[in-house]
């Protein structure tokens, strides 16, 4: 396997983070250069898996660190925990989302959710986005 791939799993952990990168475009970009397409979605997938959990630590690590390195307003942080209080676990099934995901991961941690069940709802809908870009690149005959 060609190493450059591993800027495409790169390219998926920082679009995980609050980093405004877009991992979509590196990987139907990698795609259409002709790297394997099981290679393309599980290197993205591991990437952005890992990338939605340093999010969590990060939340886990406290709401103060979010203010100070993040620019999160403690306005906002009161807004999204009310929310997360009333919906609870459900907002983890919105975190495959653009935008708004990156957040949800972050305050997962910050309200400790069971790890196990971010990992399965927040991992599961990370993969399903890309293998849905990749079905999406098939049936268009891009793939």
């Amino acid at each position: 396997m060609d190493m450059e791939i591993i800027y495409l799993g790169l390219s998926a952990f920082l679009a995980a983070t609050l980093v405004p990168v877009s991992s979509e475009i590196f990987f139907t970009g990698y795609l259409a250069l002709g790297y394997s397409k099981t290679a393309c979605l599980l290197i993205a997938s591991i990437g952005n898996c890992l990338g939605t959990t340093f999010n969590y630590g990060l939340g886990a690590a406290g709401i103060a660190v979010a203010e100070k390195y993040f620019g999160f307003s403690p306005a906002r942080n009161e807004k999204v925990l009310a929310l997360n209080k009333k919906y609870g676990k459900w907002t983890l099934w919105l975190a495959w989302l653009p935008i708004i995901g990156d957040p949800i991961t972050i305050y997962a941690g910050v309200t400790k959710t069971n790890f196990w069940y971010f990992a399965l709802i927040v991992y599961g809908g990370r993969v399903g986005r890309y293998a849905l870009i990749l079905s999406a690149l098939r049936a268009a005959g891009a793939a």
